[in-house]
């Protein structure tokens, strides 16, 4: 059981798979077609569990949750150590298998599939390269060419494109391809990229 709670808690700060420039640490990639890759990278102390041991929960949790669903949405690709840290690199079909996998709030999509996905779009989003350009919900709802994304994972996000607008609780890379959300759990975190 120790394994399972040491493993969820690691997947609150899931990661990308690819090197996402200027990033380190924790981070999802969100590909073209809507795979997430997470690289999750934390740190690994022996006393708890070992490398088989931890490597065996993930394969386990992996594996039920594809038995559940009846895909095999979720990929483990590597479990790995490395003096005091342990990096799991993980596929998810889609965000809606990485949210429901991680017990997360994860959506990208256009905004109309967010209103009908029952998230709330009357919020006010500031423009990354000028934050006195703002956006509210229709203007959103007619952004029909931009991805918008909903979230409350802290670990970095790396989008395909560039953050175009962003909630008052996100901060978006110098680049604008890689955004944090740094509000409280209970808040989400809205970003429009293209």
């Amino acid at each position: 059981m120790i394994g399972i709670l040491i493993f969820t808690g690691m997947l609150s700060m899931v990661s990308c798979g690819n090197k996402v420039e200027g990033v380190s640490g924790s981070v999802l990639t969100i590909e073209k077609d809507g795979t997430v890759h997470a690289k999750i990278v934390e740190d690994f102390t022996e006393g708890y569990y070992n490398k088989e041991e931890l490597q065996q929960v993930i394969l386990e949790q992996a594996a039920s949750y594809n038995r559940n669903t009846g895909s095999g949405s979720v990929t483990v690709e590597k479990v790995e150590t490395n003096e005091d840290m342990v990096t799991v690199q993980m596929t998810y079909a889609g965000v809606q298998d990485y949210a429901s996998f991680n017990h997360a709030i994860f959506f990208a999509g256009t905004a109309k599939e967010a209103l009908d996905a029952g998230f709330d779009l009357n919020v006010v989003l500031s423009g990354v390269k000028d934050a006195m350009d703002t956006v509210g919900e229709s203007d959103i709802l007619g952004m029909e060419d931009c991805v918008l994304l909903i979230t409350n994972i802290n670990d970095g996000i790396a989008v395909n494109g560039k953050a175009l607008y962003v909630s008052d609780n996100v901060v978006a890379a110098p680049n604008a391809k890689t955004i944090w959300y740094s509000g409280d759990e209970n808040g989400l975190a809205y970003v429009i990229y293209q």
